[in-house]
């Protein structure tokens, strides 16, 4: 009798394994289905075409201070997405290129490389390395800076938005702190120790590494800035005399949103920047916003948003703070777009997105961030900047001039 029990047990345990990895298989092959359906990113609303390309820029007066190699210096790939000339045989540049695809998915692993949807897949608006469009003599330009971990690439909606509004949008790869770079020549670049805060830090420790990342980041900025004069008087630069450098604005998402605060609280040549839901740190602690600036935040943000709340009661310019129903921190980026309806689910539960569908919160977003800059770069007044009353049921909106 008991052997009986035994084998009725056995078999039982065998079925449930054995259900148990189907389901598994079943999960995996879902994920491998998703992960390769085409996904078109929203078109952009402005009028022109929007193109893309790459620069490879040294700073050769600093030597990089992320970096675990002594006397290396401070090397950044700078993409550049802006207003076009495009035929009817020009087709889209890829989401990433192929080799940056290649660097990504070995430093994801497996299973990272199948929770998103894969990049080949996913279509965008830009064209690649097109003649930059003549309708104005020059463009005014705007500097990108991503979050602590991704890349310029992962913002593409609102860089191919701004673009094609009339900007020049210059996206800053942070070297050793972006998850990965990949340079020109095929070399790779993974975040380093030295660049990254890590998930044991305690409040006092992130703050410190913050501060003295931030300041690097800053640096980066100042010497793209620098460069960008000498883009825009080579005369074999795509962008020769395209850069009107007297209207610079500056914005980045997390991270990158602190560095674009820090900038305009402290260089002249920051006329309007945009902070998308990135927390402030000790060292930018006691400055004041120089110019217009608009921070963005996640929905019910609490108490990680003081320190932006801190820095709109005390900015000595043009001021506004939003906030977008239904959005948590990554809906500031193109990241829902590339989620499949598994990980999207999962990530919701883990609070990284929010119940926003993906189009209507980049859809809010973008049209604040080119009211913003239309009208404090381009001297075009936005009616949405104009009530605190938005039309956008979604957002609570502050200002203060």
């Amino acid at each position: 009798m008991l052997i009986g029990i035994t084998k009725i047990i056995l078999r039982g345990i065998g079925i449930i394994i054995l259900s148990i990895i189907v389901l598994v298989g079943a999960l995996f092959g879902c994920l491998e289905i998703a992960h390769n359906q085409p996904v078109t990113l929203p078109p952009p609303t402005g009028t022109y075409s929007v193109g893309r390309t790459e620069f490879d820029w040294t700073d050769n007066s600093r030597v990089d201070p992320l970096s675990d190699k002594a006397d290396e210096k401070r090397e950044l790939v700078v993409w550049a997405w802006y207003p076009a000339t495009t035929s009817q045989k020009d087709s889209t540049a890829p989401y990433l290129p192929p080799d940056w695809v290649t660097a990504r998915n070995k430093d994801q692993g497996a299973l990272g490389g199948i929770i998103e949807s894969r990049f080949s897949s996913i279509k965008t608006h830009s064209f690649a390395t097109v003649p930059v469009a003549g309708v104005q003599s020059a463009y005014p330009v705007i500097i990108l800076e991503p979050g602590m971990g991704p890349i310029p690439t992962d913002y593409t909606v609102y860089a191919e938005n701004l673009a094609s509004h009339g900007y020049i949008v210059f996206g800053i790869n942070p070297t050793y702190t972006s998850n990965v770079i990949v340079f020109p020549d095929g070399r790779v670049a993974l975040r380093s120790t030295k660049g990254t805060i890590p998930d044991s830090a305690n409040a006092s420790e992130a703050d410190a590494d913050a501060s003295r990342i931030g300041k690097v980041w800053t640096q980066d900025v100042l010497f793209v800035m620098d460069q960008l004069q000498s883009l825009n008087t080579d005369s074999s630069s795509p962008f020769f005399n395209k850069l009107d450098l007297s209207h610079i604005g500056v914005f980045g998402h997390s991270f990158g949103g602190a560095t674009a605060a820090s900038i305009c609280e402290t260089d002249p040549r920051c006329k309007a920047g945009v902070d998308l839901d990135g927390t402030l740190f000790s060292y930018q602690a006691g400055a004041a916003l120089q110019a217009p600036f608009m921070f963005m935040a996640e929905d019910n943000c609490d108490q990680n948003c003081d320190a932006m709340r801190q820095a709109y009661s005390h900015s000595n310019d043009a001021a506004y703070y939003l906030s977008i129903k239904g959005t948590k921190h990554f809906n500031y980026s193109d990241m829902p777009l590339r989620l499949p309806p598994l990980s999207s689910l999962l990530l919701k539960q883990m609070g990284f997105i929010g119940s926003i569908q993906p189009e209507r919160g980049l859809e809010i977003s973008n049209a604040y961030l080119a009211a913003f800059f239309d009208q404090y770069l381009n001297g075009i007044n936005s009616e949405l900047l104009q009530s605190s009353t938005s039309p956008y049921p979604e957002v609570q909106f502050e200002k203060r001039n």
